[in-house]
């Protein structure tokens, strides 16, 4: 298995960071995290596994979107419920997003997908999770309330999903324009695959730093 596969790396560094800071957390949302965390380090390294064996993993990957959909969306409610009862867009979102894996797995069987990626599941909700995070900022500049930015957890843990799916977004809505390859192998869609989950998860990372400070401040 190739654990030098700089995802698998960012996601064990971030889940060692979420052990340290978060497991004495209180609140539901952040002790979640680590959970994800764990889900998605094992589904990263199943699928590099089952790529070593020359074996199809996708099918892998579009069990782990149900997981990614509700914790992402479970977060985005955390972050929004400050501001106003985020229920009916939250819901709505969770909907189309399955509604839309329904159908695709309608199309393909739920065995017959192993070769085939659930595209439009990805691009969709890519879309409305960064909706959700525009919104949360707009929530944010017109709250009365000073905050430091620097230090407020939920602001970078939202501002890594933005980042991480807005790029993820436009990567695939330009698709062609990114088989060209970096440093000989590479190509440059992947190169940034590898730069948005570096953003996403160093921004993660530094809001459970923030959180275990504020945690300790309120005690």
């Amino acid at each position: 298995m190739n654990f030098f596969n700089p995802i698998i790396i960012a996601e064990i560094i971030c889940l060692i960071a979420a052990l340290f800071f978060l497991l004495k957390d209180k609140i539901s949302f952040w002790k979640i995290n680590i959970a994800y965390l764990v889900i998605a380090l094992s589904t990263e390294a199943r699928g590099a596994y089952l790529a070593l064996l020359h074996h199809h993993n996708l099918g892998l990957y579009n069990t782990f979107l149900l997981f990614e959909i509700t914790f992402i969306s479970y977060g985005m409610y955390y972050c929004l419920k400050k501001y106003m009862d985020p229920r009916p867009i939250i819901f709505s979102g969770l909907g189309i997003c399955f509604i839309i894996f329904a159908i695709f797995t309608f199309k393909n069987g739920i065995h017959a997908y192993n070769d085939i990626f659930n595209d439009n599941t990805v691009n969709v909700m890519s879309v409305i999770f960064v909706l959700y995070c525009l919104y949360y900022y707009y929530k944010l500049l017109n709250d009365e309330e000073t905050l430091d930015l620097k230090h407020h957890p939920e602001f970078w843990w939202v501002n890594g999903v933005l980042f991480y799916y807005f790029g993820s977004t436009a990567t695939n809505l330009t698709y062609d324009l990114f088989k060209i390859k970096v440093f000989e192998h590479i190509p440059l869609r992947l190169f940034i695959y590898y730069i948005t989950n570096a953003i996403l998860y160093s921004n993660w990372i530094y809001s459970y730093i923030c959180r275990a400070k504020q945690r300790k401040l309120q005690s």
